[in-house]
């Protein structure tokens, strides 16, 4: 047990008249003494040499309470092990801390110019600090300040305000659009400026001295996962069909549905993806999915027998541009895969809204989706799916020495697509039912 006691020294009268105040720290039977800026005269005093003076009392009690919660996370089997001059030195480095000061604001801005990452992530952790920022009414905040308390009033900010973009001007305004996920945004902003608090913990503590100038991580505990939305909608096959048999002159309305099909068609092909294939001269696409390759050792790699359904679809995409660079020049109309994607899942809920088809979370990526659990329903195996999905999954080393085999998942997609009837009569169930 650690025991605390203001004191004096007898006999440590200074030439001013005043007595040092110390504070005794007794572990163990053995006892130092931790100087304070406190001091005290002879009429602060009793006659023993005790101080009676209650302000001082209050003062050296406050300064007690901060020794003691230094040592409130020690276990006891650390402190087996302790001297008293371990834990006189363990204080001493706890309470330097609070000398510290470290903007977060500076930190960060140094720390992401360092720290060499895509302009998209550093844009990220710019507009988490931008929401502390917000929510300070400032933009300065020391790093031994933030506390769970101001986190949990910044999270319940962040929850109440409305969704933010940043105009040509650079000002952030509110939008008209709702959050897409509710607690998304606090998530995501937690996650951000937790790892630049860790940063600066790493950066500034030193466990093997003991060091220790941003003493503890008020993050820690707080949920900082982004929460679950409910994701697309995979779509039933009357609903694909009807947009299989759906018609329209609009040009946007044309790609929108002739990239989504595609897409299916594809096992799932992610519209970045398809962007990305250059001109195709063989059967078999082989390309490297965005979302997955940086998390895979084989760089999720995937390869697509095209089926012959794709045609028309492969035809509406060429355009008129007579560009050869790509294999589908259409989806080159903008800039990013992010504006194609908006501009596509806009006209696809045009074309939904047309076909009195429920528009509730469907998006391009319902495609993918709806590959998957159609493949599933007729009886895919599972690790097939993933497979042709090119998921991260349960993706093993073993898995890089393999040869996997392609042909199961091209012949799951063809099982898929032998669900619909398509353009130009491809393989439709009749057809099929007279062969046999």
């Amino acid at each position: 047990m650690i025991t605390y006691k203001p004191i004096i020294i007898q006999g440590g009268r200074r030439k001013d008249g005043t007595y040092p105040v110390k504070i005794r720290v007794t572990f163990k039977g053995v006892s130092r003494r931790i100087p304070t800026t406190l001091v005290c005269t002879d009429a602060d005093l009793t006659r023993s040499g005790k101080i009676k003076n209650p302000t001082i009392l209050q003062r050296a009690g406050e300064l007690i309470v901060k020794m003691r919660s230094t040592c409130e996370g020690l276990s006891p089997f650390t402190l087996e092990d302790w001297t008293v001059d371990d834990v006189v030195r363990h204080i001493r480095d706890e309470l330097s801390a609070e000398k510290f000061r470290l903007d977060f604001f500076s930190y960060a801005d140094d720390w992401l110019r360092a720290a060499g990452m895509k302009p998209q992530t550093r844009e990220k952790y710019g507009t988490a600090l931008n929401a502390m920022a917000r929510f300070l009414g400032k933009r300065e905040l020391d790093v031994n300040a933030i506390t769970r308390g101001l986190l949990l009033d910044f999270v319940a900010f962040v929850d109440a305000e409305p969704r933010m973009h940043g105009t040509p001007k650079g000002k952030v305004v509110a939008s008209p659009v709702p959050k897409k996920v509710q607690g998304g945004a606090s998530a995501l902003h937690l996650m951000k400026l937790a790892r630049i608090f860790n940063a600066a913990k790493f950066r500034y503590n030193d466990d093997d001295t003991g060091r220790i100038l941003i003493p503890r991580s008020p993050f820690d505990g707080l949920k900082k996962a982004y929460p679950p939305g409910q994701g697309s909608r995979p779509l039933e096959v009357e609903e694909m069909q009807r947009i299989i048999d759906a018609g329209t002159e609009d040009w946007m309305e044309r790609d929108a549905r002739a990239a989504f099909l595609l897409s299916f068609c594809t096992m799932g092909a992610n519209l970045v993806d398809l962007r990305k294939a250059p001109a195709l001269s063989a059967e078999v696409w082989k390309y490297n999915r965005t979302k997955t390759e940086p998390r895979r050792a084989d760089r999720a790699e995937a390869r697509v027998s095209l089926p012959p359904e794709i045609s028309s679809f492969v035809g509406d995409l060429k355009g008129q541009s007579g560009q050869n660079t790509w294999w589908l020049p259409e989806l080159h109309r903008w800039n990013t895969a992010n504006i194609a994607t908006a501009m596509i899942n806009r006209a696809l809920r045009k074309i939904l809204v047309r076909l009195e088809i429920d528009t509730d979370r469907v998006t391009f990526y319902s495609a993918r989706h709806t590959w998957a659990t159609l493949a599933r329903r007729i009886g895919v195996e599972k690790a097939t799916v993933d497979e042709a999905l090119t998921h991260v999954g349960d993706f093993r080393v073993t898995d890089m020495y393999a040869e996997r085999n392609w042909a199961l998942a091209w012949e799951a997609n063809r099982k898929v697509l032998d669900l619909f009837v398509w353009p130009d009569n491809y393989r439709t169930k009749t057809e099929d039912t007279d062969g046999k």
